[in-house]
């Protein structure tokens, strides 16, 4: 017997402290409630706290059961995400001690205690914050210790409690986002960069843009990515979907970071980030050449909600399952609104191609290539003119959108090949504009003893392969077999180790093949 009270005795003191520091939910209340004895209490309009309530009210979150109820897909195994306090394990007056689940009712639960129900029901402040009463219903403690118990959570985890899995993946998506990854260290503590790289900077940034200086905030763990609280505000419902800022037609929240936040070109920088520039056609992407004539593709104006648009495109994937568009990758779904012959032209499941309609993905490519080696070519001397700054700015202005492209076709080719047109290295006399056309030209000379040289043309960078073949169709060598930008080229054979006699070469590249008869006589 006694050793029974010596091991009941220290159970009750190993205990204690944890029901001593234990939290209970007060609820949200109202805002009659006297202070401190909800949330509403102080955290209305006119309160002593900052006024989050009348906010809060506008919200989803604030209707999240009560909206429900008359669905009949709603059920007991939804009640854990629409309500607040929902933990089996401890008893804090958590909503799920005020309901159990009844099969034989229709939705399948049973409210048991409906005052208590009705103070923990839909999502509220304590369902991100934590429980913040005492068992006697008064503000802990607790709620005053901001860099501890009650330190704010910016985390993506916090929302993907609820938000995740195959009925709302916001947050197995987000995951996949770089997003996830934009806290890298070779920006964290870089000034410049932690505006768009860290949750906390650019919450300070939404919230008083004018008043926001570049300063890091946070270090160590508090540090996080662009979170789900990054772009939307859970107190807020201001804006579309709770975002931080408005969606319209020149603007949207992804336009605050994806952007080189320029007022003027200057050739001698590095572009950065200059999506937002690129689909709007602004004159400060790339180096727009004196006399020249720029326009803008059809996405400049199609795109009425822009990045969003495409980015965020929230219908369901080819296999059906539901997406909320949170990876933030392009879908094809989004393209075939517009481009109706979408799926008949371009083969979705190519990873590599899913989004090169009608080539313009390969275009760009081409002439990035194509200038890219230009500037390759170029001595010190060229380096230090203008013509190849402002060249190199384009092709760099280009790599910086990101789409290859597709964000506004016909100004990024245009820059491209003003660049090409407009820079020439040293001692190179390059008239030569990019092939319009597929060609294999007949070897010279022909007959030839024992080498003779093949020109061909490629409009669009791609796999090329050159191969020749003996009269009974047997491959005898491969001249070309590798990665290759859009240009005219040309190549020996040399046949010396052969005997006379007719051989064929073909030539295979983009869904293009030619062949052509050359003779060997010795």
């Amino acid at each position: 017997m006694k050793l029974k009270l010596q091991l009941l005795s220290l159970l009750l003191f190993t205990i204690s402290p944890f029901i001593l520091s234990q939290n209970f939910y007060l609820g949200v209340g109202t805002v009659n409630d006297a202070v401190g004895r909800s949330c509403a209490s102080c955290h209305k309009t006119n309160g002593i706290a900052s006024p989050k309530y009348d906010e809060w009210k506008q919200t989803v979150h604030s209707w999240a059961q009560d909206s429900l109820v008359s669905n009949t897909h709603f059920g007991y195994s939804c009640l854990q995400c629409h309500n607040t306090g929902w933990d089996t394990s401890v008893d804090n007056y958590g909503a799920d001690e005020y309901v159990k689940m009844d099969s034989a009712s229709t939705p399948n639960y049973k409210i048991t205690n409906q005052q208590g129900w009705d103070k923990v029901k839909n999502v509220q402040c304590e369902a991100c914050h934590g429980a913040m009463g005492t068992k006697d219903g008064y503000l802990a403690e607790s709620h005053w210790d901001f860099q501890g118990a009650n330190k704010l959570d910016y985390s993506a985890e916090l929302c993907g409690k609820c938000h995740q899995g195959a009925h709302h993946p916001y947050y197995d998506e987000w995951k996949l986002s770089l997003h996830a990854q934009s806290a890298l260290p070779a920006v964290i503590n870089n000034k410049s960069c932690v505006k768009c790289h860290v949750a906390q900077n650019f919450i300070a940034f939404a919230e008083n843009p004018s008043a926001y200086r570049d300063t890091i905030l946070v270090t160590g763990d508090d540090i996080k990515p662009i979170t789900c609280v990054t772009c939307h505000d859970p107190h807020s419902n201001e804006n579309t979907a709770q975002l931080r800022f408005p969606v319209t037609g020149a603007k949207v929240i992804c336009d605050e970071c994806h952007t080189g936040e320029i007022d003027k070109v200057d050739v001698n920088t590095t572009p950065h980030h200059s999506t937002s520039e690129a689909l709007s056609g602004s004159k400060n992407f790339g180096y727009q050449y004196p006399g020249q004539i720029y326009s803008n593709s059809g996405h400049t104006y199609a795109a009425t909600e822009r990045c969003i648009n495409c980015h965020v495109n929230m219908s369901p994937d080819a296999q059906g399952n539901p997406n909320t568009g949170h990876t933030f990758n392009p879908r094809v779904q989004a393209c075939a609104v517009c481009h109706a012959d979408y799926y008949s032209v371009v083969d979705t499941s190519n990873h590599a191609k899913m989004f090169d309609y009608r080539g313009v993905q390969t275009t760009t490519d081409s002439l990035m290539n194509y200038l890219q080696a230009k500037l390759d070519s170029a001595n010190y001397l060229d380096s230090t003119t203008m013509a190849f700054k402002e060249a190199r700015y384009n092709l760099l202005s280009a790599q910086a959108e990101g789409s290859h492209g597709i964000h506004n076709t016909r100004l990024v080719q245009k820059l491209l090949r003003d660049a090409i047109a407009s820079f020439t290295p040293t001692g190179i006399n390059d008239k030569q504009e990019l092939p319009q056309t597929y060609k294999l030209s007949q070897n010279y000379p022909n007959p030839f003893n024992p080498s003779t040289e093949i020109e061909y043309s490629i409009p669009r960078s791609g796999n090329v392969k050159l191969v020749v073949y003996d009269l009974l169709g047997k491959e005898v060598a491969t001249l070309v077999n590798k990665q290759m930008s859009a240009g005219s080229y040309k190549i020996k054979w040399n046949a010396q180790n052969f005997s006379s006699g007719i051989y064929l070469y073909r030539l295979e590249t983009n869904n293009f093949v030619q062949v052509r008869k050359m003779v060997l006589l010795k």
